[in-house]
């Protein structure tokens, strides 16, 4: 399925975003209120600028009697009305105003804060929920370093923009907002010029960010190829050094690295461009307010105290301005980011995993029935059918390519066929869940793939749960036990990364260790010992029979190596999707036909 188009504007996103603190309405609710009183009480501050100075003034109008007693009426009476606040009220309320923003300030930075790095940390989760239980398709499809960057570097980006919705535009127009309200309350035609100043003023912005962010996107997909580049170079750096292809991979980044800062400076520019105006249209504003105020001051309109109530005015709303821009810039440089995480968890996940029944614990075995599947247009299997019985041993064998590995894929369900149907105890795969099907499964791959934990949790993920003891006698019988038991940490040493503290053989043995512990109905083994030398093959093959022989096992073998399915119950041929040959290797080699000439040509090479 392709991918969400990339001209997704920002408000799209912007609602998609949002729609992530849907869970936390109430929070938002309580945040915006204490934003309400913590902005109010910053507005109050400017407030008392007015009789301060309307004091000061008739101090220095009338020195001699600015030390007469205060006017007459109770404190409260004369708190009630401004043009009577004396210093006693007037330092009464700037204490209670100091107060009150040092409580809400507080509750206001730590709301704000939760709500940005909570919607980032759901995100996170959504992410990694939703990753595994895409298609194998979709992972074979995509660059792994693309992958890496979308969950690393673009959720990562997505703080920006929460800061943005849960913050600081919950914040800023708050305080511009109170701002205008002492605007109002000084002069109504200059509070008229302000709104119309702050619509021009979003309109240019918005022309600039959409610029920004498509450079941004660009910017990004670089920097995935060049995470690629990367991991490919730290993955392979044995083959790397072994071809003298250091220099060609440090060349490959540069090229990778270099489009990543043309790009990014594209998006600089357009920064860089966005924050000066704000800075532009600020200054502006700033002097057409005071150049306006002055007029006004010197026709009477308004005195000093509203004066310098308007200037105070003027510097928050200037100050949340270039918050805001500044912000805003932010978003866009990370709406690209944001863009193509909201790609990846647009992708559809797979519903086999937990829909569907359960899987019947015994049954008549496995059985294919007239099976056809391709990947996209190109056919892989052409009408297979054959049945597996439990006890039996089926070997797979074929030319590269003939769709050995794929055959198999359709029975752990990673793949639906086009045609026909796999049918396991009785039951077409299509109506069970895949969870209930893969436990009576066990996979021992050619590649063996361990994770950076213990060996002894390394052989646990066979059957989670299970004690020491089990995971014990899992390990003697795949011939691993007396190795890990002689390590300084036992089952305790960490594996490494994929395992790269064991040999190879060692490393098989381990998950071969894990299947022994799920004892599973179900055994595939894909080229389970065509990677290894003759002596750790050897141990493999030891445990590779404790594994096999388990009464009722179905047990699928392919292999390259012929000589290792000989003692198989039957063996199936594939030859360009079809089954063109089976029966037991006696039976094949007296057929003269393609087993026997693959068997042939590997005995005389």
């Amino acid at each position: 399925m392709s991918e969400a188009a990339p001209s997704a504007s920002v408000w799209k996103l912007t609602w998609r975003f949002l729609g992530l603190g849907r869970p936390y309405t109430l929070r938002i609710v309580l945040t915006i209120t204490v934003c309400f009183f913590a902005s109010g009480a910053k507005a109050m501050q400017a407030f008392i600028l007015k009789p301060v100075i309307e004091k000061a003034k008739e101090i220095a109008d009338k020195p001699k009697e600015a030390v007469a007693a205060t006017d007459g009426g109770t404190f409260w009476e004369r708190a009630r009305d401004v043009k009577r606040w004396d210093l006693q009220i007037i330092a009464w309320a700037a204490i209670l105003t100091s107060a009150f923003m040092f409580v809400f300030g507080w509750l206001k930075d730590f709301l704000t804060n939760w709500l940005t790095n909570r919607i980032v940390a759901d995100l996170r989760n959504k992410v990694a929920e939703h990753l595994p239980f895409l298609p194998l398709r979709y992972h074979y499809d995509r660059k792994s370093g693309d992958l890496v960057s979308r969950v690393t570097n673009d959720v990562a980006l997505t703080e920006n923009v929460s800061n943005f919705y849960f913050d600081d535009m919950i914040v800023q127009p708050i305080m511009i907002l109170c701002a205008l309200v002492l605007i109002v309350m000084t002069n109504w035609t200059l509070a008229v010029i302000a709104v119309v100043f702050f619509a021009l003023y979003a309109l240019l912005l918005g022309r600039v960010g959409r610029a920004m962010r498509k450079s941004r996107k660009r910017s990004l997909e670089s920097l995935g190829d060049m995470t690629g580049t990367m991991l490919q170079t730290f993955g392979g750096i044995k083959v790397v050094k072994a071809f003298s292809m250091e220099a060609a991979q440090a060349a490959q980044f540069r090229e990778h690295n270099d489009s990543f800062f043309r790009n990014y400076m594209k998006v600089i520019r357009r920064k860089a461009l966005g924050e000066n105006l704000s800075q532009l249209l600020a200054g502006l504003m700033v002097a057409g307010f005071l150049v306006g105020g002055f007029q006004l001051l010197s026709k009477g309109v308004m005195t000093a105290g509203d004066m310098a109530v308007l200037g105070m005015a003027v510097a928050i709303i200037n100050s949340s301005v270039k918050e805001t821009s500044k912000s805003y810039n932010r978003l866009v440089d990370s709406s690209a980011g944001c863009e193509r995480v909201f790609e990846l968890l647009d992708q559809p996940r797979e519903t086999e995993h937990d829909q569907g029944s359960e899987l019947p614990a015994v049954g008549a075995g496995v059985e294919y029935r007239g099976v056809s599947f391709g990947y996209d247009a190109v056919p892989v299997l052409r009408d297979v059918s054959f049945t597996a019985a439990p006890g039996e041993v089926i070997a797979i064998v074929g030319r590269t390519g003939a769709g050995k590995t794929t055959l198999l894929d359709l029975l752990c369900r990673f793949y639906d066929p086009t045609q026909g149907s796999v049918i396991v105890n009785g039951v077409d795969l299509r109506g069970v869940k895949r969870s209930s099907l893969l436990s009576h499964i066990a996979v021992v791959t050619q590649d063996p793939f361990l994770f950076n934990t213990t060996l002894g949790e390394n052989i646990r993920h066979g059957r989670p749960g299970a004690s020491a003891s089990e995971v014990e006698a899992a390990a003697k019988a795949a011939y691993i036990h007396d190795f890990i038991a002689g390590l300084p940490k036992g089952y305790e040493t960490p594996a490494g990364e994929r395992g790269t503290k064991l040999s190879g053989g060692q490393r098989q043995r381990v998950t071969l260790a894990r299947a022994i512990l799920r004892n599973p109905a179900i055994l595939i083994l894909d080229e389970a010992t065509s990677s290894l030398d003759a002596e750790s093959e050897k141990a493999v093959q030891l445990a590779l029979g404790n594994l096999i022989r388990a009464k009722g096992r179905i047990t699928f073998v392919i292999a390259h190596r012929l000589s290792t399915v000989k003692n198989a119950d039957r063996i199936l041929v594939i030859d360009e999707g079809r089954i063109s040959e089976q029966g037991s290797h006696d039976e094949l080699i007296a057929r003269a036909g393609v087993y026997a000439t693959l068997y042939a040509t590997q005995f005389q090479a």
